[in-house]
């Protein structure tokens, strides 16, 4: 008997994908029927590395549905309760949700203090203090709720910066907020949700769209930036000891190093740029499971020193704190796994964030349910917040930084504990802003620390604080760059390169200069943040800077830096033809070579292979159905696996594929089908026997 197989997938918004078998992972559950634990409870199960404690810093009933944290400058930790959280499809309108303070006085890893800020809130994802008030990501705006006189009562009503924040998916708008050594507040955005970003009455030619990747925003020029795009849904990003940005990831590759103006592996959807070819990949050489929340780098001194400049992040779907490695490749990093750090054993456990304590503990935020992709709240108004320190570490002084003097805040940029230098350094920026800071003095220290400074780390704490309060600026601020460009740390002429860009207004001497580094810096790195820079020029500006950087034969296999000279040199194709293939003739640059050809016949996409090649990768046999409709994919790592994406071309015309199996009579055979799909796509898979 002969007998066609076919899947028939119908929906608006579906997504499906046929995954080869074999992993070395189970299939990854999006839920389970694990018992509630109490926070004790769960507390015991987790296996503790030897010479750690870990204590329940908050939990139910004190916290409900926490989704964001962070420390304030007192080390007092904010806290988001999303009460309006019903799933990623919906949430409820009115205004519950809150924002808490907990405050630990005695150092014991537990809060004994505790203080509703706000409690007005319809639906909250992000969190950061500063500035005299805290910013707060409640889509469709980020806003502002000043307190300018530190009494943890607002000001007045939330002031809105920026609107437009999409919300098709509560799991994937902005999140995961942090002050970057720049300045800006940095945060993500996830693939399934489309913002629209600008200021209050901004047109859609004043705004910037972002469904994927690594925004920021000024606190006191009151400018937006997408800084990076691509991703997934990351909801981690941190920056290094040398000031390098990583992103944690869900279902796509887990880590990426993220520079300026970078385009990276994107889940699932098409790049916002059709012509982008080539991505940046992962910088990972192993696998976890696939969902990631939070990263930070521990730059403290309380845990071992084998600890220092590791990524913790958490893993959903292992339940486990994990720390990876990064090791230095070319212009960018290999990200090695470090350690399953600590297994939680709580099929419950939803680790979303990672913070380093001004103790130098780290805090772990739990969401607490047994939906880990929220699709659903199972245990509603649970929620934890763990912290891990080393055992008998000794208790500090619960600090207030803001009783500081200018020069002894600019000291704390010295602090073996990056938590005082990050906070410091945002004070520091608060009163030059403000009018409010000795710059002369605070200058002084900070030339006089920078020269003592013993490595790269320390210098570049220096550069961001001088950057931070205007330093750089006025009739000396050339020279200063000057001086930074011709230093010997690698780090500190890429820097210098990455902040005479911020303006976007390069003088003649800085473009000359910057063309002579891409002749002759040795370092791949300086030649990165050049590669970065060219986004922010005018395009005539562009093309020396590009041609030399084009031409460095060395940098051919890196990771980065072909892709980053497309980037820039991939708009200025359709009106300088000539110019742009010679370019790529001239350099030797074999992706340039081939882009700009294409780029000229105005191909959005790479010419693909043929599909039922494709197919006949993950389901032998198959072949696709070409009256049907729909796309076709190869997915080279989806939650860890290689998986074929189909989706429909409208919701008559379904992807569709088929196998002939010829059966003998009185004998069965079984069709096994392993398949994911976007939690809110309006989708069917059919299985058709016998057409």
């Amino acid at each position: 008997m002969m007998m066609d197989y076919y899947r028939k997938i119908i929906g608006r918004a579906a997504l499906m994908s046929l995954v080869a078998m074999g992993s070395i992972f189970a299939a990854e559950p999006k839920t389970s029927n694990a018992p509630f634990l109490s926070p004790s409870e769960a507390v015991a199960k987790m296996d503790i590395p030897d010479g750690f404690d870990v204590s329940i810093f908050a939990a139910e009933p004190d916290i409900a549905e926490p989704i964001a944290f962070c420390f304030d400058d007192r080390g007092r930790i904010w806290v988001i309760e999303n009460i309006n959280y019903v799933n990623r499809r919906t949430h409820t309108l009115g205004e519950v949700s809150r924002i808490k303070i907990l405050e630990d006085t005695d150092g014991d890893g537990v809060f004994d203090k505790k203080k509703i800020f706000m409690d007005d809130i319809t639906f909250a994802s992000g969190i950061a203090v500063g500035f005299g008030g805290v910013y707060i990501g409640s889509p469709p705006n980020l806003s502002f709720i000043p307190d300018a006189d530190g009494d943890d009562v607002p000001d007045g009503p939330a002031q809105i910066l920026l609107d437009g924040w999409g919300i098709d998916d509560r799991h994937e708008t902005l999140n995961s907020f942090i002050w970057g050594p720049d300045g800006w507040l940095y945060g993500c955005h996830g693939v399934f949700t489309n913002s629209n970003v600008g200021k209050p009455g901004a047109s859609d030619e004043d705004r910037q769209f972002i469904d994927a990747g690594i925004w920021r925003y000024h606190p006191t020029k009151h400018e937006f930036e997408v800084f990076a795009r691509g991703l997934s849904n990351p909801w981690g990003f941190d920056f290094n000891d040398q000031g390098q940005g990583f992103a944690t990831c869900c279902v796509i590759p887990h880590l990426f190093h993220v520079s300026q103006g970078g385009v990276y592996d994107k889940q699932s959807k098409a790049h916002v740029n059709p012509f982008i070819y080539d991505d940046i990949k992962t910088i990972r050489d192993h696998t976890h499971k696939s969902a990631h929340g939070g990263a930070r780098f521990y730059l403290a001194d309380t845990f071992p020193a084998e600890y220092r400049d590791r990524l913790f992040m958490c893993n959903i779907h292992q339940h486990e704190v994990l720390t990876d490695v990064m090791t230095r490749s070319g212009s960018g990093y290999i990200g090695s796994h470090g350690d399953d750090f600590m297994p939680i054993n709580d099929l419950a456990w939803v680790g979303f964030s990672v913070e380093i304590g001004p103790e130098g503990g780290v805090y772990i935020l739990d969401w607490h349910d047994t939906d880990i992709c929220g699709n659903a709240i199972n245990f509603p108004n649970s929620g934890r917040i763990y912290r891990i320190l080393p055992e008998n570490a000794p208790k500090i002084a619960q600090p207030n930084l803001r009783e500081l003097s200018d020069l002894e805040l600019v000291e704390m940029q010295m602090h073996s504990n990056d938590w005082y230098v990050r906070h410091a350094r945002t004070i520091l920026q608060e009163r030059a802003a403000s009018g409010d800071l000795d710059k002369y003095s605070v200058h002084q220290k900070i030339v006089e620390q920078f020269l003592n400074a013993p490595n790269s780390g320390k210098r570049l704490r220096m550069i961001w604080v001088a950057w931070v309060t205007d330093y750089f600026g006025g009739s000396e601020g050339v020279n200063r760059f000057n001086y930074l460009l011709d230093h010997e740390d690698e780090y500190c002429r890429a820097w210098a390169i990455q902040l005479l860009g911020e303006n976007r207004d390069f003088s003649v001497n800085t473009l000359s200069r910057f063309k002579q580094m891409a002749e002759n810096d040795s370092s791949p790195v300086v030649r990165l943040y050049l590669a970065s820079a060219l986004q922010r020029m005018e395009f005539e500006d562009r093309w020396p800077v590009l041609e030399a950087l084009a031409s460095r034969e060395e940098d051919r296999e890196d990771a980065n830096i072909p892709r980053m000279l497309w980037f820039a040199l991939e708009p200025m194709v359709p009106d300088n033809a000539d110019r742009a293939l010679m370019l790529a003739i001239n350099s030797g640059a074999s992706n340039l070579q081939e882009f700009v050809p294409r780029r000229m016949l105005g191909a959005e996409e790479i010419v693909k292979p043929n599909v039922n090649q494709m197919i006949r990768q993950i389901a032998p046999g198959f072949r696709f159905k070409a009256r049907g409709g729909g796309s076709i994919e190869i997915l080279e790592s989806f939650r860890n696996e290689v998986a074929l994406q189909t989706h429909p071309e409208s919701e008559g015309r379904s992807a569709q594929m088929y196998r002939n199996v010829s059966i003998p009579a009185g004998k069965k055979t079984t069709l096994k089908i392993r398949a994911s799909y976007h939690p809110h796509g309006d989708w069917q898979m059919r299985v058709v026997v016998g057409h």
